[in-house]
């Protein structure tokens, strides 16, 4: 259960009004993210010299922001990863990326108002469907910054809290939730809402019937890097897969916590002993419900399909199955009925999409599928990659958003605000 503390009580009220000025929209907690490409007259300038302000109650103030610089296969730089950074350390220049908050954007500012200190860069403008539109500042050699942040996480304990949940994972093994808790959540009250996240990987050794299954306690991910900032912390592991007793590639997954999301990017080289001696591979990345009867399940290729959990798979459960997801997409809604809902969506870059997705769905209260706590898939969902990509390499994340309930509107437009999809993020320089 999420532990109240007096910070989140101030914080909740002013969120509260932020949200109203908003309209509440669903794109109101969500993560921003620009890259130099976006922001050029930030290009090639010290990070440190870098901030964001928005105009607020006739003056500008800052708000919380990070920016994290961009290894060479997209994910965040570490040096224990092994992998090359992109660009220069300490400079906003390669893929790097500024994040902030949605919620944080301000308004638009007076045409001659400028910062009290330091250049003002750039305005950025965010326009989001049925909305004004908000406004945040990019400014050099302003020392202000917003005391705000939105993540506690302590990778020692496994221990995360953020304005809207509460998560525990085993500080042994990253992959392995032990519980998660949400602000408002109906339900039983000491109950997590997940029983944990499950990641698998299998194939056939030679043959494609000949398989074996690695899950998450055998994959035992070590840390390689940590950083923790006011808007995401992310942790990189690496693991060694091995089949049949032999080493057969690296995988790198960064677990990455935003203030109302999670998101695990994996990566791994695929040697090409490894492509001819699997065969028929499956990579799966699912979360399994802990007893969540009564939820509802609707999918981007399922139409007006709707599963609902009751510890048996039926014909519409079935039929939902048989509708296959694609990688450009992919998204799941999930809606427990006890205000906590749950959107995921599986996200590849450019040149690995096509690879064959298949929706995992059961709802059994009897099968056990270890890794768990609690017996019974109810419901376990989520996604298979099945085959190799035509490129020598495996690269893709899973988003989990949360949210309270199941909108009553279009879900495939629900789905693109509340990924940030449907967001329209513009900048332009501002000369002062």
């Amino acid at each position: 259960m999420i532990k109240r503390f007096a910070w989140l009580t101030s914080f909740f009220a002013l969120l509260a009004c932020t949200q109203v000025c908003i309209a509440a929209s669903a794109s109101a907690q969500t993560a921003l993210m620009l890259t130099p490409i976006d922001l050029p007259d930030a290009a090639d300038m010290a990070i440190g010299q870098l901030s964001l302000m928005r105009w607020r109650d006739d003056t500008f103030e800052p708000v919380p922001f990070q920016v994290d610089e961009i290894d060479e296969h997209g994910m965040v730089w570490f040096d224990g990863s092994g992998f090359k950074r992109q660009g220069e350390a300490g400079i906003f220049d390669g893929a790097d990326q500024l994040l902030m908050m949605y919620e944080d954007a301000g308004a638009e500012r007076p045409a001659q108002a400028v910062p009290a200190s330091g250049q003002l860069l750039a305005e950025i403008k965010v326009a989001a469907p049925n909305n004004s539109d908000t406004f945040f500042y990019l400014v050099k050699n302003n020392a202000q910054r917003s005391a705000t942040r939105y993540i506690e996480h302590d990778p020692a304990t496994g221990v995360t809290r953020t304005p809207y949940y509460f998560l525990t994972t085993d500080p042994a093994n990253e992959l392995n939730w032990e519980h998660l808790g949400y602000e408002g959540y109906t339900g039983p009250a000491d109950a997590s809402i997940i029983d944990t996240l499950k990641m698998r990987m299998s194939g056939g050794i030679f043959f494609r019937f000949a398989r074996m299954t690695l899950d998450n306690d055998n994959l035992k991910p070590r840390r390689r890097g940590f950083r923790i900032g006011p808007i995401r912390s992310v942790m990189h592991l690496e693991t060694s897969v091995v089949f049949a007793g032999l080493p057969v590639m690296k995988m790198h997954v960064q677990a990455i916590r935003y203030p109302n999301h999670f998101e695990a990017h994996t990566y791994s080289r695929i040697p090409a002993l490894y492509r001819r001696s699997v065969k028929a591979p499956q990579v799966v990345v699912s979360v399994d419900g802990n007893n969540l009867l009564g939820a509802k399940v609707r999918t981007a290729a399922g139409g007006e399909l709707m599963a609902q959990v009751d510890g048996r798979i039926d014909v519409q459960e079935l039929r939902l199955l048989e509708r296959e997801l694609s990688t450009d997409d992919s998204w799941i809604i999930f809606d427990s009925g006890n205000q906590f809902a749950l959107l995921t969506e599986l996200l590849v870059p450019k040149g690995l999409e096509g690879i064959p997705l298949q929706l995992v769905y059961q709802d059994d209260k009897e099968l056990n599928n270890q890794p768990e706590n609690y017996p019974g898939q109810l419901p376990n969902l989520g996604y298979a990659l099945n085959g190799w990509p035509e490129a020598n390499e495996l690269n893709f994340s899973v988003r989990l958003l949360f949210f309270s309930q199941l909108p009553e509107q279009d879900l495939a437009a629900f789905a693109a605000l509340r990924s940030g999809r449907a967001l329209q993020i513009t900048s332009r320089p501002v000369s002062q």
